[in-house]
């Protein structure tokens, strides 16, 4: 997607979806990888990890580390190494691993440097793991391409290959990217998916796996959407999805096996992505069958656009937690005793302090999970004050960019390449708002779809959420030093949206015809916003916000009483009034 190599930093690896029946006992591998220069301390550092497989048969991987490579067939629960060479790594290598009837020969820039014996293993598979494992026994450098195809090529076919192409013997592709172009084969076949949905999640197996289902009840067709799972270090079962997992859309699985962040998973995935459009989704967010194609055709009617359904969230509960807090608790039993379908003994759980499954896949393929929801209460919160003001298209509204939340939400894949990658911010929060900010400044529209009702399996909420979302903001804040996203920390102090942006307004109507006059009471009001700023990152109580400016806050409220008449800025001059008091 984004025209560059594919960095593995030792710590992550992917995976994707081939039959390895057809191929196994005679396939070839193509890889382009420019490995790290230092040696891996990892025992295995894999470029293709082997993959499990039946008793008695084996999966090859190939290793890379430092000027050495080894080819290992794993089977039976241990590694055998069949290859062993030494070659100059120091710049890109073309390597190309042949098995031809169990027998593996292995090819560097096109020459033959090493062959093994036939495998004693009753068949020999190749794997679908690129990068390493969840053992952490993984590569470290860049991969521009791989190819896998179902024959076993000939010395004179492999010196054919002096450049890398896509499409190169397409006929026999069984699994092919190219991370340079964004090109995928699939069965011999390009796969050019019109949607890509990218899902960061942690530790959330069962919850991924009910809004897994309900991307199998798409209306839109299964053969034009991918799915990217991007698991942050998950310790429960994610990463056996792609394996035990038979969805009929396409699944590639990214893993860091160290927890990074959402954004930085987020990126990955970007830089796997395919689709003409991406679409963000909470990995616990239980989806309608027409989620895809409202988003497809959102976009299709409008370009440089930014379709959100996160303002708009129901919630459901899916699963029993013994450490949901009071308020879940209570509303959980409340939902259970309106409900006609289904009845639980919610206090009979509470009282057990376990675990328990309230819906299954079975809810979600017949749509009756849909019985047990609820409105979150932020969203008319929101429809009541931004929508009602401005309506689901925004017009006149500011500050656009808080639509852009990464629950649900998309934008065609050429504005993540015109405007980078996500900011990797730490903790919570703020990682989104700013991919916003960036599209905003760079003229896209923002759309809040009334019909991307999405439904979110609850669980218990990380008491640090809101601390990290407060400094993650004050990054945003210190990142860009317009006034029209500085302004936004008065939110902070509960002043609604409508204000803020009325305040806005009258702020850039007084600069803009007096830019040489009234300078102490603009400088006293950034110093003031800088201020609250400072407070939140140090979890202060936003107080004594003048203290530390250079302009004195008398002139300022005299330069305020020669403006007192000009109805146009009264909404600044009442919130300065306000900050100078608290």
């Amino acid at each position: 997607m984004f025209n560059i190599p594919f960095t593995f930093k030792g710590n992550e690896f992917l995976s994707f979806s081939i039959n390895r029946m057809e191929v196994a006992d005679s396939f070839s591998y193509r890889i382009s990888i420019l490995p790290d220069s230092q040696y891996n301390a990892a025992a295995f550092p894999f470029i293709i990890a082997p993959d499990s497989t039946e008793k008695g048969a084996a999966s090859v991987g190939v290793v890379v580390n430092g000027h050495e490579i080894k080819i290992i067939e794993y089977g039976d629960n241990h590694y055998h190494t069949v290859i062993l060479a030494h070659v100059d790594t120091s710049t890109w290598v073309d390597l190309v691993l042949v098995y031809l009837e169990k027998k593996p020969f292995l090819y560097i820039n096109g020459r033959l440097i090493a062959q093994g014996n036939k495998s004693n293993y009753t068949h020999i598979y190749p794997s679908r793991m690129i990068g390493g494992n969840e053992k952490g026994e993984c590569f470290k450098g860049k991969i521009r391409a791989i190819q896998l195809w179902k024959e076993s090529f000939s010395h004179e076919k492999i010196v054919q290959m002096k450049e890398y192409h896509s499409n190169t013997f397409p006929h026999s592709l069984i699994w092919s990217r190219d991370f340079l172009s964004g090109v995928v084969y699939k069965n011999g076949s390009p796969f050019n998916p019109k949607v890509t949905v990218i899902m960061p999640t942690y530790n959330k197996y069962q919850d991924i796996l009910m809004t897994l289902h309900s991307l199998e009840c798409q209306t839109f067709n299964k053969r034009e959407f991918e799915i990217i799972i991007c698991d942050d270090g998950s310790q429960d079962n994610t990463f056996q999805i792609p394996r035990d997992s038979a969805f009929s859309y396409s699944i590639t699985y990214i893993r860091s096996n160290h927890n990074i962040g959402r954004p930085n998973m987020r990126n990955l995935g970007l830089q796997a992505a395919s689709g003409e459009i991406i679409v963000f989704l909470d990995a616990e967010i239980i989806v309608k069958p027409d989620f895809i194609d409202i988003h497809y055709q959102a976009h299709k009617k409008k370009d440089r656009l930014v379709v959100s359904g996160s303002l708009v969230l129901h919630g459901v509960y899916t699963r029993f937690y013994p450490e949901y807090n009071e308020m879940q608790k209570k509303q959980l039993t409340q939902i259970v005793q309106n409900n006609p379908y289904q009845r639980f003994n919610v206090q009979e759980m509470i009282k057990n302090n376990k675990r328990r499954t309230l819906l299954t896949k079975e809810n979600v393929y017949d749509q009756s999970y849909i019985h047990y929801s609820f409105e979150k209460p932020f969203v008319p919160i929101y429809r009541d004050t931004i929508f009602k003001t401005f309506g689901n298209e925004l017009i006149g509204f500011q500050f656009p960019w808080i639509l852009f939340c990464t629950g649900n939400v998309s934008a065609k894949a050429e504005g993540f390449r015109e405007v980078g990658l996500f900011e990797e911010y730490p903790g919570y929060g703020w990682d989104d708002h700013e991919m916003g900010y960036r599209l905003y400044k760079k003229g896209y529209s923002f759309i809040n779809h009334t019909s991307l009702i999405g439904y979110h399996q609850e669980h218990p909420v990380a008491a640090s959420n809101q601390m990290d979302a407060m400094r993650n903001f004050v990054r945003m804040f210190r990142k860009y030093k317009e006034v029209e996203m500085r302004v936004f920390a008065l939110h902070f102090l509960g002043i609604g949206l409508p204000q803020i942006n009325s305040i806005l307004e009258a702020f850039q109507y007084l600069q803009e015809n007096d830019p040489t006059d009234y300078l102490s009471i603009k400088g006293l009001f950034q110093d003031m916003l800088q201020s609250i700023a400072r407070r939140l990152w140090n979890g202060e109580k936003i107080t004594n916000l003048t203290e530390g400016s250079k302009f004195h806050p008398e002139l300022a409220k005299s330069e305020a009483n020669r403006l007192m008449n000009n109805e146009r800025i009264k909404p600044f001059l009442l919130i300065f009034h306000y900050l100078l008091t608290i």
